[in-house]
């Protein structure tokens, strides 16, 4: 990811926008270039979606496997809609994000993009075989559509070898809607809807927004608020995001990372989170810490120092910093651990500390600086706590907050301890960023999850910071979580619908693991612990599953990451009898 990344973005900017730059500077004058770029690529999709079916031929499945000499494969969703493509589908070259938005006209009827559509780049990345991931959102009048992504693929030529949707087909043309209900009327709405708990609502981040639930469209409020306590606390997702509707209803609610809204391309929040590190000089701080298990470990950590001699637990070159959660979360301060004389350091979290930066390391050896690709700087919050202060025993990560990826240790368990659990957790930032967002619910929940246990155990293993042969998760916090290689042990099923298998739920709570995303995560991990049964390299297998992810979108199921797993072991030029296994693999676990 990190060989084009904001480079590519920069490209497709000037692209865009440099054409007639003079009448534009006057023309938005008052317009960032992030609004400029937005709106102008919002015309060309709104231009090119008039188009669709008015010029444009729309290709048959029969058309695409002629275009590709029989070689491609085809996923539809139950409305009959495409939903992960691997082949090619334009005779031409994609040169930027509106050539791109071009490439979609000929599939436009497979794909649902009815006249009116409306569509706009944000995010493009190229991986180390050369191809490219554009990615798309999808609008709704003003508003975008919440997990409405689209990606299209491109080979090293630059010609199209694949498109992934979660695109609402259909949705047509949003009516002019103003809500009947202020910001603080939704907000009381949502506290009416719950009054067993006592919320914590984030009323900074109220905001309109767009949604579809059942494949109906709808204007809404989004309010936020913390999982209330009494409930438990969801892994990776410690807020909720409520949405009510312009008409004043309650429609439903989400568990989401973090209630900021991620602006993929809008580096001024970052820019000012990496303000902390300027004048910064690089220290370090070596301890010998006890383990859970009564074993000693030697440790340096990277520690801060500025002018005037005081240190913080901070790392100016992967631009890491540790800070109290509370005083974050629920008094909106950033309190960082400092010491005068480079004492005192808590040996709880400076193996959590020491851990991320491992991962953070192993991720850029892969090509992924910190979890956007872009070296967003990482915020470690220590002692994370409900508003009463009382400890949670969890490990979480909590999203994009001012300019941070955020996340979080307690000091009630000893996860601190485990690169598998610090890197499962990066994961979750690396896949909230790269899939723009996750539906986190029943099977794309439960492909998130099982993604950040592949990925956390691999890297533990290619660290070699373990001896487990079990393919557990946690183990060296004494309390093993999951285990990939026997997830009947721990509750979780082999295959869908088998023994311990939770199936979907209308009503993703809570209560019930938000329709099993832990529970089913298995699913995807213990696939990935069989292709190394079968005598594939722990490497190429990570390889294989990073791979995977630039191919996700929000909802993306368990059938779309087996069409990934395909797609990514053929970039990759693995033998086709991996194909042939993935497939067996797959088809075992019942997708």
């Amino acid at each position: 990811m990190g060989v084009l990344s904001k480079g590519l973005l920069t490209v497709f900017l000037c692209a865009v926008i440099c054409a007639g730059a003079e009448e534009a500077a006057a023309e938005h004058e008052n317009l960032s270039l992030l609004e400029v770029w937005k709106q102008r690529t919002e015309n060309a999709a709104s231009d090119a979606a008039e188009k669709i079916y008015n010029e444009a031929p729309q290709l048959t499945e029969k058309d695409i496997l002629e275009m590709n000499g029989g070689d491609a494969d085809f996923l539809y969703s139950e409305d009959g809609y495409l939903t992960f493509l691997r082949g090619k589908f334009y005779e031409m070259p994609v040169t930027d994000t509106e050539t791109g938005i071009e490439s979609l006209q000929g599939i436009a009827g497979l794909l649902g993009l009815s006249k009116g559509s409306e569509f706009f780049a944000v995010y493009g990345e190229r991986d180390a075989k050369g191809y490219t991931y554009l990615t798309y959102r999808q609008r709704y009048g003003e508003l975008t559509l919440e997990n409405a992504v689209l990606k299209i693929i491109l080979d090293p030529q630059g010609y199209t070898a694949g498109v992934v949707s979660s695109f609402t087909p259909n949705v047509g043309i949003a009516e002019q809607d103003e809500p009947s209900v202020t910001k603080e009327e939704a907000e009381q709405i949502v506290r009416e809807e719950f009054p067993q708990y006592r919320l914590t609502l984030y009323t900074q981040y109220t905001r309109q927004t767009s949604v579809t639930i059942q494949g109906v469209a709808y204007h809404a409020w989004a309010v936020f608020s913390r999982a209330p306590a009494s409930a438990g606390y969801p892994e990776g997702r410690g807020y909720l995001e409520h949405l009510a509707g312009y008409e004043g209803s309650y429609l439903t609610y989400l568990p989401v990372s973090s209630p900021e809204e991620l602006v993929p391309g809008d580096n001024a929040q970052t820019e000012n989170a990496l303000a902390f590190f300027d004048g910064l000089a690089q220290d370090s701080y070596t301890a010998v810490v006890k383990l859970q298990d009564g074993t000693a470990e030697r440790l340096t950590v990277p520690v801060a120092r500025d002018a005037a001699g005081m240190h913080y637990l901070a790392d100016t070159e992967r631009h890491i910093l540790l800070a109290d959660y509370y005083s974050y979360a629920f008094e909106g301060k950033l309190v960082p651990w400092s010491s005068l004389d480079n004492t005192g350091w808590p040996e709880h979290y400076l193996l959590a500390y020491d851990r991320y930066c491992r991962v953070y390391d192993f991720y850029k050896s892969h090509g992924m600086e910190s979890v956007d690709g872009f070296g967003c700087p990482i915020l470690i919050l220590t002692d994370y706590c409900d508003s009463l202060k009382k400890p949670e025993n969890n490990a979480v990560y909590l999203g994009f907050s001012a300019g941070w990826a955020v996340f979080s240790a307690s000091a009630v368990n000893d996860y601190g301890e485990c690169v598998d659990v610090a890197a499962h957790e990066f994961t979750h930032g690396i896949t909230d960023y790269t899939a723009g967002g996750n539906l986190y619910q029943n099977a794309s929940g439960a492909v998130n999850e099982g993604l950040s246990d592949v990925c956390g155990n691999l890297c533990e293993m290619l660290l070699k910071a373990t001896e487990d042969t079990k393919w557990l998760l946690a183990e060296k916090s004494g309390a093993p979580v999951r285990s990939m290689s026997e997830p009947g042990i721990y509750g979780q099923p082999v295959k869908i619908g088998g023994m311990y298998y939770y199936p979907d739920s209308e009503a993703p709570v809570i209560e019930n693991d938000y329709g099993g995303v832990h529970i089913n995560s298995s699913l995807i991990s213990h696939t990935a612990y069989r292709l190394c049964e079968e005598g594939m390299e722990p490497e190429e297998v990570f390889l294989l599953w990073q791979g995977v992810q630039k191919m996700l979108t929000p909802r993306s199921g368990y059938q779309e990451v087996h069409m990934a797993l395909k797609f990514a072991a053929k970039i990759q030029k693995l033998d086709l009898l991996w194909q042939e296994k993935i497939d067996e693999i797959c088809g075992e676990a019942g997708y």
